[in-house]
C-alpha cells in the first residue's frame, strides 16, 4: 500500500530567510577566525556545538553578492547566503583592521620542494620507470626530516 505523502511545504519568501538566517548566525555560537587576507578575505567560521567548520570567502567585500560559503544550505537554497556568511560579514565588519595568523614553525613544512627535487633528479623521459615515477611522490608519505625542508 503506498505511503501517503504530505504537501510540500509553501516556500519562504527569500526576504524571509535571509533574515531568518541573520538571526540564526547571532542567536548560534558561531567562532569566526580570518585564515587569509590575500587577495582577499578567507575565514572559517565554526560551530562549536555541532563540531562543523566552513570556509566562507568573501572576493569583494564588503560588496555581498559574490561571497561564498561552503556549506550545504548555501550550495542548495540559493539564497546568496546563509548564517555562516552572515556571521563571516559582521565579525568582518567589526574586525577590519584583523590580519591572519602567522604561520608558525609548528606547522610541517611542504613536500612539494622535497617532490620536484626527486623529479630534476630521474633520467630523461623515455627511459623512466613505473617505480622511478614513484620515488618523487613517495615524500607526501615519509615522516619529515632535516632533508625535506624547502
Amino acid at each position: 500500500m503506498p505511503r501517503p505523502t504530505r504537501p510540500p511545504a509553501p516556500p519562504v519568501p527569500p526576504s524571509t530567510a535571509r533574515a531568518e538566517r541573520a538571526a540564526r548566525s547571532i542567536e548560534e555560537p558561531l567562532d569566526v577566525r580570518l585564515k587569509a587576507d590575500d587577495p582577499y578575505p578567507l575565514l572559517e567560521v565554526r560551530n562549536p556545538i555541532r563540531r562543523t567548520a566552513y570556509l566562507v570567502m568573501l572576493p569583494e567585500f564588503p560588496a555581498r553578492s559574490p561571497a561564498l560559503c561552503t556549506c550545504t544550505d548555501f550550495a542548495r537554497r540559493d539564497l546568496g547566503t546563509c548564517k555562516h556568511l552572515e556571521a563571516a560579514y559582521r565579525w568582518r565588519t567589526a574586525h577590519a583592521d584583523a590580519r591572519p595568523p602567522a604561520r608558525s614553525a609548528a606547522h610541517p613544512p611542504s613536500p612539494w620542494g622535497e617532490i620536484d627535487r626527486r623529479e630534476r633528479e630521474l633520467p630523461p623521459p623515455g627511459r623512466i620507470t613505473a617505480r622511478e615515477l614513484a620515488r618523487p611522490g613517495a615524500s607526501l608519505y615519509e615522516p619529515a626530516g632535516p632533508s625535506d625542508r624547502e
